[in-house]
């Protein structure tokens, strides 16, 4: 899977200075997808040496309040970062960080609010909508939807328009309150 062990060291490094330089805990696929982002490693790869500086202590893996994993950097990850940041050389560090600047609101827009259409085992499908903020999901709203093209669209719509379509809901609980006390 590798070519040597300089790779292998070189992909573990690599993932400590992305989360380290985001400075937020990162679900897999949002690791994944700024690791694999510049087209410079492998998912295979990365799955690999993540698990790796899990077991030795480099990363950390958490659950947030509604089961989602996460992952940060340990003191321990970063001060391996800084003894073989020179490993990141030839360009390939530079690169990540250019990546990482210029896509840093999205990815970490995306890492506390977003939304997703999944299908349980029965066919039905089903949109989740969040706010994230740490490890807490203070907004999870989850509910079922017409098939997965209106899915798509209802979560296209959260990440866009998040406050707005939160205080509409709100505002409809409200209304629906007030409306109860008026009878």
């Amino acid at each position: 899977m590798f070519e040597n062990s300089e790779q292998y060291t070189a992909n573990k490094i690599l993932i400590l200075f992305v989360l380290d330089k985001l400075g937020i805990r990162m679900t897999d696929n949002a690791l994944s997808a700024v690791l694999l982002g510049p087209g410079l490693v492998n998912y295979f790869s990365i799955q690999e040496c993540r698990e790796d500086l899990i077991a030795k202590g480099c990363v950390k893996r958490e659950q947030d309040s509604n089961g989602s994993v996460l992952f940060s950097v340990t003191e321990k990850g970063r001060e391996r970062l800084n003894q073989m940041k020179y490993m990141l050389s030839g360009g390939l560090g530079a690169r990540y960080e250019a990546y990482i600047e210029e896509n840093r609101d999205a990815l970490e827009r995306a890492m506390y609010v977003n939304a997703e259409c999944f299908e349980d085992a029965g066919g039905n499908v089903y949109v989740r909508c969040y706010v994230r903020e740490g490890t807490n999901c203070i907004v999870d709203i989850k509910m079922p939807v017409a098939d997965s093209r209106d899915g798509a669209a209802i979560c296209e719509a959260w990440k866009n328009n998040t406050s707005g379509i939160y205080m509409q809901l709100m505002k409809t609980f409200y209304d629906t309150i007030n409306n109860k006390e008026d009878v």
